[in-house]
């Protein structure tokens, strides 16, 4: 009987946490129309997420572009429809491997980057001096890097995408 009270207690826990996640994203969508005030602020993290990601972004999609076409001509080839390989690789870009390795590569490298700032300041107590000063740190710190992120997120992986489909084209001729 000890385990049905362990799993019993691990669901009550991940129920708890998930309301918790539930709640502070709730409290952030609320301060976003506060922190539009100030739009610099998301500008400024439009750029420090959307270009600093770029090279990584942009070189990884020209490798999976040759990647892709090299594997769809030769599987395709096999049955007489090489000329379909443009097709296929283009579909599968836009639609699936784009995004989806985008948000891999986004998720990496500016979350890391932005875990590790916000802990910083955390840990120097910036947060703290931010609610005794009465500046909510969720409308200043949190609200525009969550926007910066939302807007660089499509452009990334739109231009993951096409430079995908250069390298496919660049390989095929």
């Amino acid at each position: 009987m000890n385990w049905l009270a362990a799993i019993g207690r691990y669901t009550l826990d991940s129920l708890r946490a998930l309301g918790h996640h539930a709640f502070f994203f709730w409290e952030l969508m609320r301060t976003l129309p506060t922190s539009l005030r100030r739009p610099y602020f998301a500008v400024a993290q439009v750029h420090a997420l959307g270009n600093l990601s770029l090279l990584v972004i942009l070189s990884s999609g020209l490798a999976v572009g040759f990647v892709l076409a090299l594997q769809t001509y030769y599987a395709l080839a096999t049955y007489g429809a090489a000329d379909s390989v443009g097709l296929v690789v283009n579909l599968s870009l836009v639609r699936e491997l784009g995004p989806v390795v985008t948000a891999l590569l986004f998720a990496g490298r500016a979350g890391t980057s932005l875990t590790a700032e916000i802990g910083l300041m955390k840990a120097g107590e910036q947060l703290a001096a931010m609610e005794l000063m009465a500046v909510d740190p969720k409308s200043r710190v949190l609200a525009p890097r969550f926007l910066g992120g939302v807007v660089a997120m499509p452009i990334l992986a739109l231009l993951f995408s096409a430079v995908g489909i250069l390298g496919a084209y660049v390989w095929a001729c």
